[in-house]
């Protein structure tokens, strides 16, 4: 039976199990209320994160968790480098996992950074968006902050509710093929966006000329107006944005 339990948002959780005081969570979490045991612990592989758990101040035991990448990561991240994008990992794991991972989708070092807090997170988005747009994804409720200060924030199936509230897009689908298709339909739209405007401004510049001019008279400028509407919503009806990721 659990009692007196405590959760450290990004750190674990303590409390008293049958008596005794129980800290589990980041080592550096735990360390902070437990010494190392006298035996050591046996090693763990670089790709795994590490958690440490103490009983009575004393770590007893560690795990290590880890989630093979998915399968379209390699062919998103190529494809969003291949366009002018900085990927960048920050994660609240351990730094070598995060550096394992980084390695494995040809991502730099420099931008692979681990054992990041909210606060962090946050940090490193507003320094990025001070520079050009950002795009922040996230499940997590450690990630909320930031997703809610990027330029477009993104939250994943199965993320909590608060990186939810703080998205601008939530992506049902699983992977990350998705995102992929966001980018391409975000590009779509825009490219239509600004065809739809120049179109318009050809075309009231073009029947304002003939009105000075005097060759077009009232009657015939009242029916171009609205076709001048209805070519514009049909151009955007008829337009592909989100129809599929290859562009």
């Amino acid at each position: 039976v659990a009692s007196d339990v405590h959760e450290t948002i990004g750190g674990g959780l303590d409390g008293v199990v049958d008596g005794h005081r129980v800290a589990v969570g980041k080592p550096s979490f735990v360390l902070e209320r437990a010494s190392c045991a006298p035996h050591p612990l046996a090693p763990l592989a670089d790709s795994l994160t590490p958690v440490l758990v103490a009983i009575d101040g004393v770590v007893v035991a560690h795990a290590g968790f880890g989630d093979p990448l998915r399968a379209d990561a390699q062919f998103a991240i190529t494809r969003f480098k291949a366009r002018g994008w900085r990927v960048q990992i920050l994660s609240g794991d351990d730094p070598r996992v995060v550096s394992a991972v980084g390695r494995a989708l040809g991502l730099a070092s420099a931008d692979c950074t681990g054992d990041v807090t909210p606060e962090q997170k946050r940090a490193a988005v507003e320094r990025a968006a001070a520079e050009g747009p950002v795009v922040m994804v996230g499940d997590g409720v450690n990630d909320a902050a930031a997703i809610a200060v990027a330029t477009v924030g993104v939250s994943v199936r199965g993320g909590a509710e608060a990186s939810l509230a703080a998205a601008d897009v939530f992506l049902a689908p699983g992977g990350l093929g998705p995102l992929l298709e966001l980018e391409v339909g975000a590009r779509r739209t825009v490219r239509l966006i600004r065809l739809g405007m120049a179109f318009s401004l050809v075309y009231n510049a073009v029947g304002a000329a003939l009105a000075f001019s005097g060759i077009l008279d009232p009657l015939i400028a009242a029916i171009m107006m609205p076709a001048s509407s209805l070519t514009v919503v049909l151009t955007a009806w008829r337009g592909r944005t989100f129809s599929g990721a290859e562009s």
